[in-house]
C-alpha cells in the first residue's frame, strides 16, 4: 500500500511539473507579459481570490500587474487581460461577433441551465431571443404602477418607523427583489411586510457572489451540490443551503405556470390557483411562447433563467443604499437634483411619472454618475473569441480566454478625470464630452449586456427620486473605506467585512 501511494504522489508531482514546463515555454500564450508564476499555474490566481487579505482580491492585484507589465497581461495559464478602452469595444461587441463565456464563471450563481451559464455563444443567443420580448420597452412600462404603488408603501412604512432610525437596505432590497418577482412570475412575495425574508435574500445573494471565485475554482463543488437533497445540503452547508433555498423558490413558481399551462389546455385550469391579473407578460410566458423547442420549457430549464434574473435584481437594492449616501454626502447635488424634481412635480406626494424623469437632464446626468461609482461588479467577466484578436503587436490566438475588466474602464483617470469623486456635471460637459457609446459601460455591452437595463432603472429613479423628493434624511457615521470603497472584488463587489452600512435616518417631510 505505502508504494502505491507514493507512485501516486510521484505520478501527480511529475504531471504538474509537466503541465508547468508546458504552461511556461510552449503554451500558445507563453510569450505574453506577465508574472511566470500566474503563467505556471492557476494556484497564483487562487491565492489571491481564496487567501489574500480573505479573499476576493485577484481584481485589483491584476491592476496592479497592469500597472506593472502594460496593457496586456497574462493572468493564468489560460487567460489575457487587457487594458485598454477600445480593445473592450471589440472584445463585447454584438452580432456577429461570437463570444463564448469561460465555463469556470458561467456556475457562478449555482446554475447551469439559463442564459447566464450558458457557455456556447449560440445556445445563449437563442435563450436571450426566446426571453428578450419580456424586457421590451412596452412590457416595463406596463410595470410602472405596480413599482409606484411598492414605493409609495415603503413611504408610508418609514414614515411610521422615522423615530427608530429603520434599516434602508432591508426596505430597498424589498422594493428590489419584489418588484422584479412580481413582473416575471406574475405574483407578489409582498416583502416589505416581511422585511426579514428580504434582508435574507439580499444576504444569501451577496454571500454567494462574493463566494463565487471559490465554486470557480472549485466548480465540482457546486455540481455535486445540485445532487444532494436540500434538506441534507442545509445540515452540511447552510451557505449553499441558503442558495439552493432560493432555486426552490423560483422552481415552485415554474412548476405552477408549467401546471397551470397543462390544466389549461385541458380545460380544467381552475384546479390550480392562476397567477394574479397583470397587464404585463411574465418572464415565463414569453419563454413558453416563444419558438423555442420544448426542452427550453420545462419547468426545471425555465426556473433556471428565472433564478438568474432574480439574482440579479439583488443588484437594484444594492445600488439604491449607495447612491442615497452619495446624495447626501454631496449635498449640493441633491439640492440641484430636488430642486428639478420640484419644478417637473410640485407636489412631492403625488407619483411622478417614469416619462417625466427620463426629460430630466441633471437627474440623467446624476444616474450615470450614481452607475458609474456604485458599479457592482467586480470581477472581470472573460469571453472566449473564435478569431485571432489583435493588440498592438500582439495576436492572441483564437479560442483563448480573453478579459477586459469594466470597473478598470469606468474608473480610468484618462475617460473620467478623478474617477473617484462623485461629480455628476462631468455628463453635462459639452466641451469635453465623454463617448459613452463606448466608455459607459455599466450595464455591460454586447450579446451578454444586461438585458433588465430599462426595467432596472424604472426602479431605481422611481424610488430615489419619490424617496428624496418626499422626505428629508440625516446621513449617520459612515466610514467611507469601511462601508462604501469595495475591499472585496468578485462577481459583485462587496465592503469590508467589518462595515456597518450606510445609515440614514429621516428628519422630515417635504412639502
Amino acid at each position: 500500500m505505502p508504494s502505491a501511494v507514493i507512485i501516486v504522489a510521484v505520478a501527480g508531482l511529475a504531471a504538474f511539473s509537466i503541465s508547468i514546463v508546458y504552461n511556461l515555454c510552449f503554451h500558445p500564450l507563453a510569450k505574453f507579459p506577465g508574472p511566470r508564476l500566474a503563467a505556471a499555474t492557476h494556484w497564483y490566481e487562487a491565492y489571491f481570490e481564496l487567501v489574500h487579505k480573505g479573499g476576493s482580491q485577484f481584481a485589483p492585484k491584476v491592476r496592479q500587474l497592469h500597472a506593472q507589465y502594460g496593457p496586456i497581461i497574462r493572468i493564468n495559464p489560460d487567460e489575457i487581460s487587457v487594458n485598454d478602452g477600445e480593445f473592450h469595444d471589440r472584445l463585447y461587441a454584438p452580432q456577429p461577433a461570437i463570444r463564448d463565456r469561460h465555463p469556470n464563471f458561467s456556475s457562478a450563481l449555482g446554475t447551469s441551465n439559463g442564459s447566464f451559464s450558458s457557455v456556447d455563444h449560440f445556445l445563449h443567443k437563442r435563450r436571450r431571443v426566446a426571453y428578450s420580448p419580456f424586457f421590451s420597452t412596452a412590457n416595463v412600462m406596463a410595470t410602472e404602477a405596480m413599482v409606484h404603488k411598492k414605493v409609495n408603501y415603503c413611504c408610508d412604512l418609514l414614515w411610521e418607523s422615522r423615530d427608530s432610525s429603520p434599516n434602508l437596505r432591508s426596505h430597498f432590497a424589498a422594493i428590489s427583489f419584489d418588484s422584479f418577482y412580481t413582473w416575471a412570475f406574475g405574483h407578489s412575495l409582498d416583502l416589505l411586510d416581511d422585511l426579514p425574508m428580504a434582508q435574507k435574500c439580499s444576504d444569501t445573494v451577496e454571500l454567494l457572489v462574493t463566494s463565487a471565485p471559490f465554486y470557480r475554482i472549485f466548480p465540482a463543488i457546486m455540481g455535486c451540490a445540485r445532487k444532494v437533497p436540500h434538506s441534507i445540503l442545509r445540515l452540511l452547508s447552510h451557505h449553499i443551503g441558503r442558495v439552493f433555498d432560493l432555486h426552490t423558490l423560483i422552481y415552485q413558481a415554474a412548476e405552477q405556470f408549467v401546471q397551470s399551462q397543462e390544466l389549461h389546455s385541458s380545460g380544467k385550469s381552475e384546479k390550480v390557483s392562476p397567477v394574479e391579473k397583470q397587464d404585463t407578460e411574465t418572464l415565463f410566458s414569453v419563454i413558453c411562447r416563444s419558438k423555442a423547442p420544448e426542452s427550453e420549457k420545462t419547468a426545471s430549464r425555465i426556473s433556471q433563467e428565472g433564478t438568474e434574473m432574480f439574482m440579479a435584481s439583488f443588484t437594484p437594492g444594492r445600488t439604491m443604499m449607495l447612491s442615497m449616501y452619495y446624495l447626501h454626502a454631496y449635498p449640493h447635488v441633491l439640492q440641484s437634483l430636488r430642486r428639478e424634481l420640484d419644478e417637473a412635480n410640485p407636489d412631492p406626494r403625488k407619483d411622478i411619472s417614469y416619462e417625466t424623469l427620463n426629460t430630466l437632464p441633471y437627474l440623467k446626468a446624476v444616474m450615470k454618475e450614481i452607475y458609474r461609482v456604485t458599479f457592482p461588479v467586480g470581477s472581470r467577466l472573460p469571453m472566449t473569441c473564435h478569431e485571432d484578436m489583435e493588440f498592438g503587436d500582439w495576436k492572441i490566438p483564437a479560442h483563448s480566454s480573453i478579459s477586459v475588466n469594466h470597473r478598470n474602464l469606468l474608473f480610468n483617470s484618462d475617460i473620467f478625470p478623478e474617477p473617484f469623486e462623485f461629480r455628476p456635471e462631468r455628463w453635462l460637459d459639452v466641451e469635453n464630452p465623454i463617448n459613452e457609446k463606448r466608455y459607459f459601460v455599466a450595464f455591460g455591452k454586447g450579446g451578454r449586456g444586461c438585458p433588465g437595463k430599462e426595467f432596472a432603472t424604472q426602479v431605481i429613479q422611481l424610488t430615489l427620486c419619490t424617496l428624496v423628493q418626499r422626505f428629508t434624511f440625516e446621513l449617520g457615521k459612515t466610514d467611507f473605506a469601511k462601508d462604501i470603497v469595495p475591499s472585496r472584488e468578485s462577481i459583485l463587489i462587496a465592503p469590508a467585512f467589518a462595515s456597518k452600512g450606510v445609515k440614514l435616518k429621516i428628519t422630515g417631510m417635504r412639502t
